[in-house]
């Protein structure tokens, strides 16, 4: 079978991170990042001359519930007196996000800073109509590093493109140490490694659909964990079980990726195809055998939960990250007194015969936008941060602290942790959440090589995408199109369908799965064929 051609990082490298790279094209280093280039060097001497003599106070809109203030302890001190700033943090919950920057972007009432989960339609609306700052024109020379980082977005430029400048910074999911290129999604599956030792499975890292089904058969029979009624051997609810059922039988059967062209150039829709249907099946055995709970699609249980405080799951979709590990480890060392290493392991399902299947992932999520109303001086001191957190010393900051208080360099050069084992970060102390979630660089990114993650979880993280990459091929994963993620019309908004919810909604309606589906096909052909005919007559 002919395999996609592997590459272990993204073509375009921050400067900053180049001799660091080069250490991590077989497996992320325990070192982090290594010695500056000469040209975060030189961006760095550049930034100490410039003139902050001018206080500066930023309103800034962060994804989150709850920040303490940024101004408070040493690290937001560290930063805020490095270029003379505070900051007026302003939160704002998933569940009005959106809503909140739609109000303030059309009332022009926008902070200086926002960060925004990119919609196409109103971002071309809100730059047409200048609702947002266009970054001044030479932007890219006089802030490298940061230019450097939105280069390997690839949607930056073709939005500059688009849109004739700079309106929007997509904030890149990887920009020295991406695992694959094309990007594999992050999605995989914990699983009890001591129960799959104890019904007899091997313990390895895919597994094809129907083995997955055997195994959790086996487990629902045999009980390895002694939990009685309360076993629920796959652990899910309605957003995470598709990865399992159904995107892994299905390139093209989800949001974004749910339109794309046969082999003919003609577009379909991915939902409509046999092998979504495939996957529904898979998915409703495994809830009329009792693999699932049988209330998984009210929303209303925290399924991690289940499986590393009740202990009471043997399989947990989830973000297959080395900090998730990390916190799935340390729950089970709390809650159940398990040990990682004897109770835990990452794997991914694939089809029968053995392919990964997916579109290409994007490499960004959100985007930063800045208020129209932002004088030059203060857009380019946010701009200087914004390049400083894009350097390999304003990375190390920003992931693990304060340099010489929770890391510092030995005699060598290496990172060497000064916390304790286990401990970020995150769990010791400081307001870095803002920094840690809303600067440039997204935090997936430094996970890979982040020496305060144990350096099992990070190679537990890599080899999973290097497992589904391998298993890749051009029948079963796709690329961009970009023609189609960008296109919009009155048509395509109206087949904004909650595909997860539409798929559990099959699966518990009870009776034969082809006729349901067949009968929701019909029926969403109605808004989506109006969508193909657009996209074919392009």
């Amino acid at each position: 079978m002919k395999r996609l051609k592997k590459v272990f990082l993204v073509a375009v490298l921050l400067a900053a991170f180049v001799l660091q790279a080069a250490g991590c094209t077989q497996q992320p280093a325990a070192s982090g990042a290594a010695s500056a280039s000469e040209g975060t060097s030189s961006a760095a001497a550049s930034s100490a001359e410039k003139d902050y003599s001018k206080h500066e106070k930023i309103s800034w809109a962060v994804y989150g519930d709850e920040f303490a203030d940024l101004n408070s302890d040493d690290f937001a001190k560290m930063w805020n007196e490095k270029f003379n700033v505070e900051y007026d943090v302003i939160s704002m919950s998933y569940d009005t996000w959106d809503e909140k920057i739609r109000i303030w972007t059309n009332s022009q009432d926008l902070p200086d800073v926002a960060q925004w989960e990119y919609k196409h339609a109103d971002g071309a609306s809100y730059a047409e109509q200048g609702l947002v700052k266009k970054l001044p024109d030479d932007w890219k020379t006089r802030w490298p590093n940061l230019a450097e980082a939105y280069e390997g977005t690839v949607v930056g430029p073709l939005l500059e493109e688009q849109f004739g400048g700079t309106y929007f910074l997509p904030r890149p999911v990887f920009a020295n140490n991406q695992p694959t290129e094309p990007l594999v999604t992050h999605q995989s599956i914990f699983m009890r490694k001591d129960w799959l030792e104890a019904v007899g499975a091997e313990v390895k890292q895919a597994y094809t659909i129907d083995e997955f089904m055997d195994i959790a058969r086996r487990i629902k029979e045999e009980d390895p964990g002694n939990m009685g009624d309360q076993l629920v051997p796959i652990g899910n609810g309605i957003n995470e079980l598709p990865y399992i059922f159904i995107y892994s039988l299905s390139t093209h059967s989800v949001g974004a990726n749910a339109f794309y062209k046969d082999e003919n150039g003609v577009y379909q829709w991915g939902p409509a195809s046999q092998d979504t249907l495939t996957g529904l099946k898979y998915y409703q055995q495994a809830y009329e055998e009792g693999l699932l709970d049988p209330e998984f699609f009210t929303g209303e249980t925290n399924y991690q939960e289940v499986f590393y405080t009740a202990g009471a799951s043997a399989f947990c979709q989830a973000a297959g990250m080395a900090q998730v590990a990390l916190r799935f480890a340390n729950n089970f060392k709390t809650n159940l007194d398990l040990e990682a290493e004897d109770c835990m392991s990452l794997a991914c399902v694939v089809d029968n015969d053995g392919n990964y299947h997916g579109v290409e992932q994007t490499n960004y999520w959100g985007t930063l936008m800045f208020s129209p109303n932002i004088d030059d001086a203060k857009l380019e001191r946010v701009l200087d941060i914004l390049d400083y957190s894009c350097t390999e010393q304003g990375q190390n900051e920003i992931r693990m602290g304060i340099e010489n208080v929770d890391w510092k360099r030995d005699a060598s050069g290496e990172i060497e942790i000064l916390l304790d084992e286990g401990i970020t970060v995150f769990d010791k102390y400081y307001c870095i959440r803002p920094f840690y979630h809303n600067m440039y660089i997204c935090s997936d990114d430094f996970g890979l090589v982040n020496p305060t993650y144990p350096q099992m979880f990070r190679d537990m993280s890599y080899n999973q995408y290097q497992e589904k990459y391998s298993r890749a091929d051009e029948k079963t994963f796709d690329r961009i199109d970009w023609d189609a993620y960008f296109y919009d019309s009155d048509a395509m908004r109206r087949v904004s369908f909650n595909l997860p919810e539409e798929y559990a909604a099959l699966v518990v309606a009870g009776g034969d799965m082809e006729t349901k589906w067949n009968a929701w096909v019909e029926e969403k052909m109605k808004l989506v064929q109006p969508v193909l005919d657009e996209l074919n007559a392009m």
